[in-house]
């Protein structure tokens, strides 16, 4: 009898879930394909703050996990896979051999040599502030093993675990899928996830947030906390504001929803910090592309809240021209602060030209 019900309840996740995709697809305003870099992407649609990508099945130790792939370091690999191609992951074992593990695939399926536990209840509490939190909680935490960073072959492969056993999958909670899982049908091999949006070069733009060496970034990227992950040499820049008025931690904090669970009823909502990138996966800077970044925090100092100075800033340019009115943590400069985030590129909203 509780096999019957636990096959009716599947059969009824999966419907919800299939529902959910058709009402998605249907109230959809998609990105056109010519502004989405990551090219397995089925649609974008940056005003409900979602991406649908294919999902893959895969184990390990025995177990099912359920992934996407997003870049790879071999060109030919990823034109294969459907990823982006970021050359910058080859050296990425280098100075960090637990960023990197080894791998198989057979038949497009692959073992991993671990996952992450989606078990734990993701908890943000806000300060006074908005940030830094009163407390931060990752809801998933990297099990033995795990990174999502796989050497296949002469490549290496970005394909982060957002799921894990046969289903029903809690899109509500999240103990057995990833904090941005809001949709997934395991049977149509489909995923849909909350996307982050922030700026490069001036333009808008939208990606994932799916790892984090750091817990309080992972509570606050809805990512899986992964230790094993570390800042070294050649990872680029990204750049977060802590306290300003009109984006950064602080603003999401206390104009977002960081405190709720991301859901499909309100994932439009849950807002974002609003982070600058580096590079981009297109145009001139995609030979210094990586997913991979180096956190740099960028704070607005007294004099210059006071006066109203602080503004949302859009590109390095931006950074470098507000340089007396900010600084590192502790008063500190600009630079890189100790933890890194797996943030793969997914559309530019604003033309790059």
């Amino acid at each position: 009898m509780m096999n019957a019900f636990l096959r009716a309840l599947t059969t009824l996740t999966f419907t919800l879930t299939s529902a959910l995709l058709a009402l998605s697809s249907a109230n959809a305003a998609p990105l056109p394909r010519a502004n989405i870099v990551l090219p397995n992407t089925i649609s974008v649609d940056p005003d409900a703050g979602i991406v649908t990508l294919p999902l893959h099945r895969g184990t390990a130790h025995g177990t099912t996990v359920w992934y996407i792939v997003t870049d790879s370091s071999d060109k030919a690999d990823a034109q294969q896979r459907g990823a982006v191609f970021a050359p910058l992951l080859a050296g990425l074992g280098t100075g960090c051999s637990a960023c990197v593990r080894t791998a198989q695939e057979s038949h497009g399926a692959i073992t991993f040599p671990g996952a992450p536990n989606f078990g734990p209840n993701r908890s943000y509490v806000a300060s006074a502030t908005g940030f830094p939190p009163a407390s931060a909680v990752p809801g998933a935490t990297a099990g033995s093993g795990y990174t999502p960073f796989l050497r296949i072959g002469a490549a290496v492969v970005n394909a982060p675990i957002v799921a894990t056993g046969d289903g029903p999958f809690d899109v509500r909670t999240h103990t057995n899928t990833e904090d941005r899982v809001v949709a997934i049908d395991s049977a149509k091999k489909t995923v849909i996830l909350a996307l982050v949006k922030g700026f490069f070069g001036g333009k808008r733009v939208v990606y994932l947030s799916t790892e984090a060496s750091d817990p309080v970034a992972a509570t606050v990227e809805r990512a899986t906390y992964v230790p094993a992950l570390k800042a070294q040499a050649g990872i680029v820049p990204i750049d977060v504001v802590a306290n300003g008025s009109h984006q950064g931690l602080a603003f999401v904090a206390r104009h977002g929803k960081l405190s709720l669970p991301a859901t499909a009823a309100n994932v439009a909502t849950l807002g974002s910090p609003l982070n600058v990138l580096s590079t981009f996966p297109a145009g001139p800077t995609a030979a210094a592309y990586s997913p991979l970044w180096n956190v740099e925090v960028v704070a607005w100092k007294g004099p210059a809240l006071a006066a109203h100075r602080d503004r949302v800033l859009t590109s390095l340019a931006d950074v470098a021209s507000v340089a007396n009115d900010t600084s590192g943590p502790g008063g500190k400069p600009v630079g890189p602060v100790g933890f890194v985030v797996n943030c793969p590129v997914i559309a530019v909203i604003d033309p790059l030209r």
